[in-house]
């Protein structure tokens, strides 16, 4: 079960008023999400065991400079989520998802290998609520058909309630309607799983926090690279820029190459934009990727920092950390930035780097600031998908025992397989499976072309 958006602070302080959630899943722990921290990507870890990166995902919005196009613009390699391309995401990775034979899914935003070919009355249903914010229906809805998922055959339902985060963005996360959405859901897991004696595990895709200013990336991007497209006017002609943003609190900036899109800007163009985008105010980090292969540079205004992965190792330095390692397991490198603003910081950069698709630039904008211009509709008063750990420390609460932290959700994935008796090794191009192996490097899952 997931809760899509749910913050920790939230579950924390509901928890006495979710007497479902607090009794039936007494085992809690947080776990770090992935970069980006957003609706999309972040399911690949729960639903295949992949990073974003692995999964060559890279936001809710992305281009892929690689694949021809006979027009200048619109591109071919242009991809958003938002709106009918979402259909398109079975088919832009080659990762393999529970949902091919162990799991059915009671509602997910994710299509890849699922067993139901459409699914036009949930698209209705959230259609609607996107206009009327009438989430409270399509958790009512995922209830249904979690209750139904159950009489499915599979050992594993998936279900996703998408309440909090909706009505986050449209009110704020501290709106009580959101709290009262979490309560409502408390209630439907309630009747729907009265009697149940199977294993429960509920966990979160990313954080939420509250939005009181609105950056124009896209102008800002403009003004010091030339004209830039941004969703959703995507016919700009000749761009020399291109802004997909993610969550709102995060975005993949593509610079055109000095011959072509096809080719990659140098790396002082880079850069020179990322130090220039990190010295404003609302700006959390810019990360690029570094002149060495699988490396990154992390810009703020307090300075830069460096990550890595050589050997079978992560490495981390600079002032912008509170860690720094120099030969670390990817297991000791999450344990040793824990604690930090941005906790593994090195094994997100090199993961999704590692996908051609994701940006010359990734963007993380600072919590109260999102990187949209305020004249989206809905205007947003929450945002998501940045680095940092209000984004990427989500909550975990299971019926079972957990294993010992630290975790990331990929680590939850595991976890459920091994409660319904799948073995991990069915899924062996995961980061899940790799990791456990001591075989994990970045890399893209037998990556497709859009």
């Amino acid at each position: 079960m997931i809760v899509d958006g749910l913050p920790v602070d939230l579950l924390e302080r509901e928890l006495p008023r979710l007497p479902f959630i607090r009794e039936r899943l007494p085992h809690a722990a947080t776990a770090v999400s992935c970069f980006p921290s957003t609706t999309g990507p972040a399911y690949f870890p729960f639903l295949a065991g992949a990073s974003p990166g692995r999964a060559n995902v890279p936001g809710i919005r992305w281009f892929d400079r690689t694949v021809p196009s006979r027009s200048r613009f619109p591109h071919r390699g242009l991809r958003s989520y938002v709106g009918p391309d979402a259909a398109r995401m079975r088919h832009d990775t080659a990762v393999r998802t529970i949902l091919a034979d162990h799991a059915w899914p009671a509602s997910s935003p994710v299509n890849k290998d699922s067993p139901k070919r459409q699914e036009r009355s949930r698209d209705v249903l959230w259609a609607l609520a996107h206009v009327f914010h009438t989430w409270s229906h399509a958790d009512r809805r995922t209830a249904w058909k979690l209750g139904r998922g159950l009489r499915k055959g599979r050992p594993i339902v998936f279900a996703v309630f998408p309440s909090v985060d909706e009505l986050g963005h449209v009110y704020g996360v501290e709106h009580e309607r959101v709290a009262a959405a979490l309560r409502r859901i408390d209630a439907h897991l309630a009747r729907k799983l009265d009697g149940f004696a199977g294993q429960l595990v509920l966990s979160a895709d990313h954080g939420l926090t509250t939005t009181r200013e609105h950056l124009d990336l896209r102008a800002l991007v403009e003004e010091r690279a030339g004209p830039t497209l941004a969703f959703p006017l995507i016919a700009l002609r000749d761009p020399r820029a291109v802004v997909c943003e993610s969550g709102n609190g995060m975005a993949n900036v593509y610079l055109r190459g000095a011959s072509g899109w096809r080719e990659r800007p140098s790396a002082e163009r880079a850069r020179e934009l990322a130090r220039a985008l990190a010295a404003l105010e609302g700006v959390d980090s810019v990360a690029i990727r570094g002149e060495q292969p699988d490396t990154a540079e992390l810009h703020t205004r307090d300075g830069r920092g460096e990550v890595g992965f050589a050997g079978g190792r992560l490495w981390q330095r600079g002032p912008v950390f509170g860690s720094s390692f120099a030969d670390a397991s990817p297991e000791s490198a999450l344990a040793s930035s824990l604690g930090d603003e941005r906790p593994d910081a090195a094994f997100a950069l090199t993961s999704l780097l590692a996908s051609e698709r994701a940006g010359d630039l990734l963007v993380s904008a600072t919590p109260g600031f999102d990187l949209r211009a305020r004249r989206e509709w809905p205007e947003h008063h929450a945002s998501h998908g940045a680095l940092h750990r209000a984004h990427t420390l989500v909550p975990v609460r299971s019926s079972a025992l957990l294993p010992d932290p630290p975790l990331r959700t990929l680590d939850v994935f595991a976890h459920v397989l091994e409660l319904a008796g799948v073995p991990l090794e069915r899924f062996p191009d995961s980061d899940a499976y790799l990791l456990r192996e001591r075989r994990w490097r970045p890399a893209v899952a037998r990556a497709v072309r859009a």
